[in-house]
């Protein structure tokens, strides 16, 4: 049987999922990426997992759902919100737009959890190999 996280992958074709800007912003959208350094290959051809001209457009028209980078504290790498994340992104989340009923929630924990109950992923820190001697030393 099918994980709930499948099913709501499947909601929404390929296509659909990635906003086509018009030439002139293509090209600030290009450097927008080059300046701040996301990583992001804008010549791609296959399906993306995250929508970032999308993302970027919503950044220029000052959309609430675009708010600017953060750092997750638990991987220490650029994220984006999840408005923009397809069904493609591992962690494709009720928070998308392309979300349908059934798309797992974030918990308090930094855990998506499908609506049975059972966690899809899980983005809590994880001690490093520095932390973990350093607790075997204790």
């Amino acid at each position: 049987m099918a994980d709930d996280m499948s099913l709501a992958r499947l909601r929404i074709p390929a296509a659909n999922y990635n906003t086509q800007l018009p030439q002139m912003d293509e090209f600030q959208f290009r450097n927008w990426l080059a300046q701040n350094r996301v990583p992001f290959n804008p010549d791609a051809t296959a399906p993306q997992d995250y929508d970032m001209r999308g993302y970027y457009q919503g950044l220029m028209q000052q959309n609430p759902q675009a708010r600017p980078t953060e750092v997750n504290p638990n991987d220490m790498r650029p994220h984006f919100t999840d408005n923009w994340k397809t069904p493609l992104h591992q962690t494709f989340s009720a928070e998308s737009q392309w979300a349908g009923k059934g798309a797992p929630n974030w918990n308090e924990q930094d855990q998506l959890v499908s609506p049975g109950g059972r966690i899809v992923a899980d983005e809590r820190r994880q001690p490093s190999l520095a932390d973990l001697v350093g607790m075997v030393r204790r």
